[in-house]
């Protein structure tokens, strides 16, 4: 579970918003939703231990990753798998690049089905055969679908992904909600922030969500098609 006590946050000199409480429990997908500059980046940024909070603290399996030294965040961090707004071009990288950068996920693994494996995450997203694109030469709606594919390649126990299904493109948005739904099942945490919860999607708490600040909580509902 991570949870988020009283969080709030400074962005040049200014307060984005204060006494935050936040709680993601394991097998769950839950999208911020928020306007431009209300701070989602900076929230995703806290929650996953890369940016100590102005005020309050996070709390992950009942241990704090800002208080409870570097190995809390460490070993939190080896377990995330993260795909940021906007995914970089990274000039002269190819998207096999990206799976090695992913970390030694399936070091073990035989090289050829390291290699079957990547193909498929990436048939998934629409993007077979891709391996040795250029990033540069891609889309920001196929790099952010290249970008999840290599962060899923890692298996990761939690995902914050930042406008992917907006950068994904809405042809995608039906797909990407069953995906995660399926992850959640095999007790995956995945938190999402969006501009706006999506259209077709199904939210477990409600169609207005949880107000948090400049903010709002959508859980999607994992049972059932998660569509209207």
């Amino acid at each position: 579970m991570i949870e988020a006590f009283h969080v709030g946050a400074v962005s040049r000199d200014r307060k984005l918003w204060d006494g935050i409480d936040l709680a993601f429990d394991e097998g769950e997908v839950c999208v911020v939703t928020g306007p431009a500059g209300a701070g989602k980046t900076l929230l995703l940024s806290i929650l996953r231990g890369e940016r100590r909070p102005d005020e309050g603290d996070v709390v992950v399996g009942g241990d704090s990753i800002y208080r409870g030294g570097s190995s809390a965040v460490d070993s939190f961090r080896a377990s995330s798998g993260v795909v940021p707004d906007p995914f970089p071009s990274m000039p002269g990288c190819a998207v096999r690049d990206l799976f090695l950068l992913s970390g030694t996920a399936g070091e073990s693994i035989p090289a050829g089905e390291r290699e079957e494996r990547q193909e498929k995450l990436l048939s998934m997203m629409g993007l077979g055969g891709s391996q040795d694109w250029k990033l540069s030469s891609l889309s920001v709606t196929e790099r952010a679908r290249v970008a999840l594919a290599a962060e899923l390649f890692r298996g990761p126990k939690y995902l914050f992904l930042d406008m992917v299904i907006a950068n994904a493109g809405g042809e995608w948005t039906d797909m990407l909600g069953g995906l995660f739904r399926a992850l959640a099942r095999e007790g995956k945490t995945i938190l999402l922030a969006e501009r706006t919860f999506p259209e077709r999607w199904k939210a477990r708490s409600g169609e207005e969500g949880i107000a948090m600040g400049p903010f709002r909580l959508f859980r999607l509902a994992i049972t059932g098609d998660g569509t209207r």
